[in-house]
């Protein structure tokens, strides 16, 4: 399953115009509709605002984010996140893969590391994202790695199951 074309690349706080390009890209945030700045899906982040969303990140152990570069040329495709969600009580995932970059197989792979490091680094058990049925692509990619959906808009994966996917 793995294709190791890709690999997470952890920014520094001087190295946030990527996510600040990633978050503010009308094709790209379109999954988001109804979030974002005033519903449009997008997040315009000055970059005072990256920082210290930066620094709230890096500074808290139960928080991980990287950008998803590939190997062949280091240029980062999308972003990738772990964080503990109180109101699910689970690590949640997130992956965002920029839009010209998607039907490449990307999110497959990035949802794999991302499971690695959970699994692997993290020491977790099992890692969760939240998101409706009908993103039918984004199921598809989250199940190929071995999450299973468990209610409308939950899906959990545990080291177990992407064990037993990865073999």
């Amino acid at each position: 399953m793995k294709q190791n074309r890709l690999y997470l690349k952890i920014p520094n706080e001087h190295q946030l115009e990527y996510r600040i390009k990633l978050l503010a890209d009308v094709d790209t945030m379109d999954y988001n509709k109804g979030f974002g700045d005033n519903g449009s899906g997008c997040y315009h982040l000055t970059y005072k605002q990256a920082q210290n969303w930066y620094k709230n990140w890096s500074g808290d152990p139960q928080k991980y984010y990287a950008y998803l570069a590939r190997n062949e040329d280091d240029v980062s495709i999308g972003e990738v996140n772990i964080h503990y969600d109180d109101d699910y009580s689970l690590y949640m995932t997130g992956i965002i893969i920029e839009a010209c970059n998607r039907g490449n197989g990307y999110a497959e792979e990035g949802l794999q590391l991302l499971a690695e490091k959970a699994f692997y680094e993290l020491g977790l058990d099992k890692i969760a994202d939240s998101f409706p049925a009908d993103r039918i692509a984004a199921g598809k990619a989250f199940e190929k790695v071995g999450f299973v959906r468990i209610s409308d808009d939950l899906l959990i994966l545990t080291k177990e199951n992407y064990e037993k996917m990865s073999t």
